[in-house]
């Protein structure tokens, strides 16, 4: 299938050049006059976009910015001489690359050639990605380490069985997402209903959950429906079960076992079909020794557990989630990043204290800060780099010369990794003479073959 090229230009001349030329190169091509003719077929589908910068109707770089929410395929902007800044312009609003008139037929041939081949490796580069993905994908959540497939394996065999689940783990494993797929993949009819109990009062916690009367207490103005009967049919999250009230535990108890609620101000009972799903990074075998978590409702909720390990124990679901990350925002904002080897390795070997949703905002946030399309050391968190002191580094047991020599000791570590272990380089970015960092690195005994 010939690649299609659409070109906006209102010079008859050099319409009829251009479409003559690119039609000689066997792309398929439709010619239009300004910009507003052009959009229906825009929206269509085409591989490529070449446009004038001055059009009648809306100019090149109005219609730069309406393209940009419209399609992602790339735009090549002719300019005249005069108007080369505005083409600049055009490039920072997302072009792909500018002819200036008149239009030589070899350069014309190159810079389409490069545009449509850019198009083409991004595509390819997607597809490839997408097919990594997929194997380490199931149902939308992302874990290539045996102990994800084993907890994918589970989830597949109770999510349709209307057991209680139990999800334990650390803060930021993505508990909820477990939550969230035994319900998908259960095929109730209702909804997923998610509840923090960490997060909500004890005395508006009992209302939240199970609904109140009007009049049941002050400011209950009118009836409201509780969580357990909005979730009917469907499922409810108990999200960090561990910090409910041993009195709230009672009511929810009664609530699972016999699946009716009682409203706050009424002695009138309501069935609900509800599965329920409880999640908690507290060891609850600990609370129930320690008479704060009820032994019987324990083994009420944890029918089935499913147990989702941290990061740091399972470390082959960081390369594959840093990957995930990075497509999804790749599919947002058209723009192809990746990691340089050295910021990969950081990150691969750091330990994720704070599990997947730290990875995420770093991933996230390293993207952001990348001017380029090679996110790189510099644009991770300070934590991560080896600009920043060791986390956790504490001095207060040491005299101040120590503390002021270990500090010393550790910038010049750090700039001779930064220099690949030239001492002119490193003196120079610590603003010392060569002679002074040579008499440091005898002091502390610095090796100096620092990689």
């Amino acid at each position: 299938m010939k690649e299609h090229i659409i070109i906006i230009e209102d010079d008859p001349g050099v319409r009829f050049f251009l479409e003559e030329a690119l039609k000689g190169e066997d792309y398929a091509v439709s010619p239009f006059f300004s910009y507003e003719e052009a959009i229906d077929t825009v929206r269509s589908g085409a591989d490529l976009i070449i446009m004038d910068i001055t059009l009648p109707g809306m100019d090149g770089l109005s219609a730069m910015t309406d393209l940009k929410q419209k399609t992602d395929v790339p735009v090549l902007i002719i300019t005249a001489y005069g108007t080369k800044k505005n083409a600049l312009e055009a490039i920072q609003r997302g072009a792909s690359d500018f002819f200036v008139k008149p239009v030589l037929l070899d350069e014309l041939k190159v810079v389409v050639k490069r545009a449509l081949g850019k198009r083409m490796l991004k595509k390819e580069v997607e597809r490839l990605k997408d097919k990594e993905l997929e194997g380490n994908t199931f149902h939308g959540v992302v874990g290539k380490s045996p102990q994800m497939k084993e907890i994918f394996k589970e989830i597949e065999k109770v999510a349709s069985k209307d057991l209680t689940v139990l999800v334990t783990g650390e803060t930021g494993t993505g508990k909820e997402e477990v939550a969230k797929l035994l319900h998908v993949l259960s095929h109730r009819k209702g909804e997923l209903i998610i509840v923090n109990c960490a997060s909500i009062p004890d005395n508006l916690l009992e209302s939240e959950l199970f609904g109140y009367e009007k009049g049941a207490f002050t400011g209950a103005l009118q009836q409201k429906q509780g969580k357990f009967e909005a979730a009917n049919k469907g499922t409810i999250a108990l999200d960090e079960i561990g910090e409910m009230s041993p009195y709230l535990q009672a009511k929810l108890l009664r609530a699972v076992e016999k699946q009716e609620v009682e409203h706050l101000g009424s002695t009138k009972t309501f069935k609900v079909d509800i599965r329920v799903v409880s999640t908690t990074n507290r060891i609850l075998e600990h609370a129930m020794k320690e008479g704060k978590f009820r032994e019987d409702l324990y083994f009420r909720l944890a029918q089935v557990r499913i147990h989702v390990p941290p990061l740091r124990e399972r470390q082959e679901d960081v390369a594959v989630l840093m990957d995930y990350v990075l497509h999804n925002l790749e599919k947002e904002t058209g723009k192809i990043m990746m990691f340089t080897d050295e910021a990969r390795s950081i990150l691969l070997s750091y330990k994720w204290p704070g599990n997947v949703r730290e990875l995420i905002g770093v991933v996230k946030r390293a993207a952001i800060m990348c001017d380029s399309n090679l996110i790189t050391i510099d644009d991770l968190p300070l934590h991560l780099r080896g600009d920043a002191l060791p986390v956790g580094q504490v001095y207060s047991d040491k005299s101040l010369d120590d503390a002021i020599s270990e500090l010393e000791k550790h910038m010049i570590i750090n700039a001779l990794k930064k220099s690949h272990n030239s001492q002119v380089k490193a003196a120079k970015m610590l603003g010392i003479a060569e002679r002074s960092i040579w008499y440091r690195i005898k002091k502390y005994e610095i090796d100096m073959d620092i990689k």
